[in-house]
């Protein structure tokens, strides 16, 4: 049987996941990464009080001892994925969401409108990974916008870089926070203020610093298509003094990566046209993808579940 290769882009949890299957099975297994190490998002998106370095070397040791080739510093888009599919019998689209959204209210643009990502990024290649000495310092209060895991962890960064008071600011309720109720309780631990039903509208700036934010009273109407009650706003205003805004109100897929348009996608997600579990086939036939860049924003686990479908897939139908 001739030896089956396989390219995966993305050295985070799923790409991890299905690289040790493949390799378990002797499949030819290279991991196309931007950066200059392994764990994706676990490394630099998650602080280490939540996942240590040394939890993340389980993941990517076991590969490197089966023989994953880990090829660093390749930022890939689409015209790229096409080429390694012409020398791979299978390409792994394995990447996350590496962008958030923009606050997309007046004075978002000032200075210290931070991205959440961002902001995490440069504290955990700081603290967490030792390539940079170059912490963000932070001062007076910050105001963190939304309720996401990703709030949460850059609400708690704001605190051990200085901020004397950490707001979140979201504009449902404690009950339709999307962060699990363990991060907001270690957050409300680390003393960060849960304002709910407060929706920022605009950021106030005085010689181009952010100085405060005015946020509308909400409160909850019907369900919407996500399941959650609606906020409502009820035209009632408060401002709240700050000089930090730290955006972290969902993330969303690099734009700029769909730089040909044969992988069919949808606002970035990539569009599956089949699948078998957890391992979904791209409009391009041996171009398979998993995890949040097809299912948005989920869990490590269920990352992982896709990586080992993907795998599974392979296994089965080549009855390794």
């Amino acid at each position: 049987m001739a030896e089956i290769k396989v390219a995966i882009v993305g050295a985070g949890p799923a790409g991890l996941a299905a690289a040790k299957e493949l390799l378990g099975k002797g499949v030819k297994v290279d991991i196309y990464d931007r950066e200059n190490f392994g764990g994706g998002v676990m490394s630099f998106g998650i602080p280490s009080f939540r996942i240590k370095m040394e939890a993340i070397a389980k993941q990517t040791q076991p590969v490197i001892d089966l023989g994953g080739n880990f090829i660093f510093g390749k930022d890939l888009k689409e015209s790229d994925f096409l080429e390694l599919a012409t020398k791979y019998d299978y390409v792994y689209l394995a990447f996350g969401l590496t962008k958030v959204r923009h606050l997309g209210i007046p004075g978002d643009n000032l200075d210290g409108v931070l991205n959440a990502l961002e902001f995490l990024r440069q504290y955990n290649f700081d603290e967490k990974l030792g390539l940079t000495t170059n912490r963000p310092k932070l001062n007076g209060t910050a105001v963190v916008v939304g309720a996401g895991n990703v709030a949460m962890d850059g609400a708690r960064v704001a605190v051990r870089c200085g901020a004397e008071k950490t707001i979140i600011a979201y504009r449902r309720s404690r009950e339709e926070a999307p962060c699990t109720a363990a991060e907001m309780k270690q957050a409300e631990d680390d003393g960060v203020v849960l304002k709910f039903l407060t929706n920022p509208v605009e950021v106030y700036g005085k010689d181009g610093k952010v100085c405060g934010v005015k946020c509308e009273v909400m409160e909850l109407g019907e369900p919407d298509e996500s399941g959650r009650r609606r906020p409502v706003g009820t035209g009632k205003f408060e401002d709240i003094a700050c000089d930090y805004v730290i955006s972290a109100i969902g993330q969303i897929p690099d734009m700029d990566v769909w730089n040909v348009g044969k992988i069919a996608t949808d606002h970035g997600y990539i569009k599956a046209v089949a699948n078998e579990g957890e391992s979904f086939q791209t409009s391009v036939e041996n171009i398979y993808t998993g995890g949040d860049i097809v299912k948005g924003a989920k869990t490590i686990g269920v990352a992982v579940k896709c990586g080992k479908d993907f795998a599974k897939m392979i296994i089965t139908k080549h009855q390794l």
